[in-house]
């Protein structure tokens, strides 16, 4: 029996052998939920945690009571970047670790929110649904323009933001980007120019999220930003789901004010059956996936299971997210 017990609250894999190879001979790896993408009960979390060295979490909400009940507990590593289902405060209190894997799913998500970018400008949701009906009509879509006359705005300049925008600095006429921590030259070394989000708004042709989800982001994109975005222009959204006013949106499309909008994620997952978004012949919608290729599911979680197996041997492990306190 290995020296210390690491807890993974949740997970959605076919079975734990990657983060057991890299625990081996330091942690034995305990499940809370056998069944894949299965949620445990708040008791049962809070049981195993009292006897927890480290835990991996993938969407499990982990409150200042659970992270409380963790007494022993190092280190808490998220399977993926945003870190917004772990109470930060409450681990730094405790002198816990808390990180992330921010840097997975770049080329992915990238891809992803370009996917769905170029989608709704050449008017796939509307073709397709009108296809499918049994027409063959060019005026399905509203009327497009080439691509390199657009201009896009990316909302959010962080890692991923970048890769964003090397994907798109070569495709469009410009790029502009807004994000209050990252400064005018840094923008411009990735040929984009910084605005204010409200400029990025009225400038846009299509736009697209990549920030965390904060107080200050969360609800961003409401119906006062729908109203002060460009006519016809779209938006994209990989990032978090709370990001955007779902009611708003839905309101903004109704009236014309925004052309249509390509969704990863949404506030409540899955969204409500009626969410009338889901099927909504100006969206494309995905299930969550922006960051998923075989490659970046393993890549989470060997660097997810390798920060535990650092802080369990005494080391201090990369991507910390919090201020850690005095263990």
């Amino acid at each position: 029996m290995a020296e210390y017990t690491v807890v993974v609250t949740d997970h959605d894999f076919d079975d734990l052998s990657i983060e057991r190879e890299v625990l081996d001979g330091v942690a034995d790896v305990t499940a809370l939920a056998d069944d894949v993408g299965g949620a445990p009960d708040e008791k049962a979390v809070r049981d195993a945690l009292r006897e927890a060295d480290g835990v991996l979490n993938l969407r499990y909400d982990l409150d200042a009571a659970d992270i409380e009940a963790a007494g022993d507990c190092r280190i808490v590593a998220r399977y993926g970047v945003g870190v917004d289902n772990v109470d930060l405060e409450a681990a730094t209190d405790r002198g816990i670790y808390v990180t992330n894997v921010p840097d997975y799913c770049l080329e992915e998500v990238a891809t992803h929110a370009v996917t769905l970018l170029l989608g709704l400008l050449r008017g796939l949701p509307q073709y397709q649904r009108s296809i499918a009906a049994g027409g063959w009509d060019r005026e399905a879509a509203p009327p497009m323009h080439r691509l390199s006359t657009l201009t896009a705005g990316i909302v959010g300049f962080g890692a991923i933001g970048r890769t964003v925008a090397e994907r798109l600095v070569p495709m469009v006429d410009e790029v502009v980007a807004s994000d209050p921590f990252v400064g005018d030259d840094e923008m411009a070394g990735h040929g984009v120019e910084k605005v204010p989000f409200e400029a990025l708004l009225a400038r846009s042709d299509a736009v697209t999220v990549h920030s965390p989800l904060t107080d200050g982001t969360r609800g961003l994109f409401d119906a006062d930003a729908f109203d002060r975005m460009r006519e016809g222009a779209v938006l994209v959204n990989v990032a978090r789901g709370a990001i955007v006013d779902t009611e708003d949106l839905h309101a903004a499309l109704e009236a014309g004010e925004v052309a249509g909008a390509g969704l990863d994620v949404f506030p409540e997952e899955p969204p409500a059956s009626d969410q009338p978004l889901r099927d909504h012949p100006h969206v494309l919608v995905t299930p969550h996936v922006a960051w998923y290729s075989e490659e970046s599911n393993a890549e989470r979680r060997r660097r997810a299971a390798e920060a535990v197996r650092t802080v369990l041997t005494g080391e201090e492990p990369e991507h910390v997210v919090n201020e850690r306190g005095q263990v």
